[in-house]
């Protein structure tokens, strides 16, 4: 494909010694970065999403307008590098390695705006679907190419070497997408219509979600169905004389608060056993934590491998 620029200059009729760039080029990357910019800077705040979340009807209108324009600011951003990286290839113009490099940071900006929106209208009773976060997989894939060839491309002009740009981690779009087929199991033959990758980590998403939901009812059981504390052996020497306390047995209810929560909330353990010595293990693949019947953490154990 010509680059470009050269389509441009010759389109100009420029003659021979003209500026090895039209300045027109560089007027439409500064444009398409400020068009960008603007997407980027009107992404909406925590109180935004959080309406979005509530199902304003307003705010979810809004936000999907916003995540339009935060999905096109994911192709510019990959039209900018592209096209400065292009014109580089014999061009030592300082404001192309600063655009080059300004494109990079802005599209990952906008790839983060649009998940946590796209998030956002995902809770939100038909404020996303499938259709909605398409051109956001396709913006995320052409720029994964993108830096893919990048990464490839010989020094540019006066030796400098280009090098590709991260992109956020992990993949946008996923996350949302699952959430609205966990929700909608109809919606399953969407996912047809996406490439085979995103299709394959959508599906196996939701797979953890529906596993984490029926984790969650069966740790509800015991929680809600108290233990009969273990009877006292018959060894059990008596209580000093005079002292006519009893010491007070550890309740066998866990109550969902303090560490407990924060734990449950991040995500369901495998089981939730009452231990002999009071304490409820909620076991997980990294560490067993062990908290007291008020949710507090005790401490934490490693299994033995």
């Amino acid at each position: 494909m010509h680059r470009l620029s050269l389509v441009l200059l010759l389109a100009s009729g420029c003659i021979h010694g003209a500026p090895r760039h039209d300045d027109r080029i560089v007027r439409t990357v500064s444009q398409q970065e400020r068009w960008a910019e603007d997407a980027v800077a009107a992404r909406p705040g925590r109180s935004q999403l959080d309406a979005i979340r509530s199902g304003d009807y307003q705010a979810v209108g809004r936000g999907r307008t916003e995540l339009k324009r935060l999905l096109q600011a994911i192709d510019r951003g990959t039209w900018i590098r592209n096209t400065t990286a292009e014109l580089m290839a014999d061009d030592a113009d300082p404001r192309l390695p600063a655009a080059f490099d300004r494109a990079g940071r802005l599209r990952s900006d906008a790839v983060q705006a649009a998940d946590e929106l796209a998030s956002a209208l995902a809770e939100a009773k038909g404020g996303l679907t499938i259709a909605d976060l398409r051109p956001g997989f396709e913006a995320f894939r052409k720029a994964q190419a993108s830096e893919d060839r990048i990464a490839r491309l010989a020094p540019r002009a006066g030796g400098l070497r280009l090098l590709a740009a991260p992109l956020p981690v992990p993949r946008p779009f996923i996350a949302p997408a699952a959430r609205l087929v966990s929700a909608n199991p109809e919606l399953t033959r969407e996912l047809d219509r996406l490439p085979p990758d995103d299709a394959a980590q959508i599906r196996a998403r939701v797979a953890d979600m529906d596993r984490g939901r029926e984790e969650q009812k069966r740790t509800e059981v015991p929680a809600a169905a108290p233990v009969p504390p273990p009877a006292p052996a018959a060894s059990e020497e008596p209580p000093p004389p005079g002292d006519s306390r009893e010491a007070e047995a550890p309740s066998p209810t866990l109550t969902i608060a303090n560490d407990a929560a924060a734990l449950l909330a991040k995500r369901v353990p495998r089981s939730i056993t009452l231990r002999e010595d009071g304490l409820f293990d909620l076991s997980y693949d990294d560490a067993d934590y062990l908290v007291d019947p008020n949710g507090k953490l005790v401490r934490k154990e490693t299994p033995q491998r």
